[in-house]
């Protein structure tokens, strides 16, 4: 499939909105932190997802994860 559109494209916001829907699973697999928050920006020149944390002291932390698909042309 040739990409002709890139900000975003059809697979980035695919792939993050996947990744968003699979957030719980990933709770279970960080034991130093629960997830308090995801805010999520599927529409946007590379898609992010941004997760508040609270560490078991209680103090806040973000995570912020970028989706960005590389032009047909960086793939080999």
């Amino acid at each position: 499939m040739r990409t002709l559109h890139y900000n975003p494209s059809t697979l980035e916001v695919d792939f993050a909105k996947a990744f968003h829907e699979l957030s719980p699973q990933l709770e279970n697999k960080i034991d130093k932190a629960q997830v308090i928050d995801i805010k999520a920006e599927h529409d946007i020149d590379n898609p992010q997802l941004t997760f508040r944390l609270k560490d078991k002291d209680g103090d806040m932390h973000e995570i912020v994860v970028q989706i960005i698909q590389r032009p047909d042309y960086m793939v080999k």
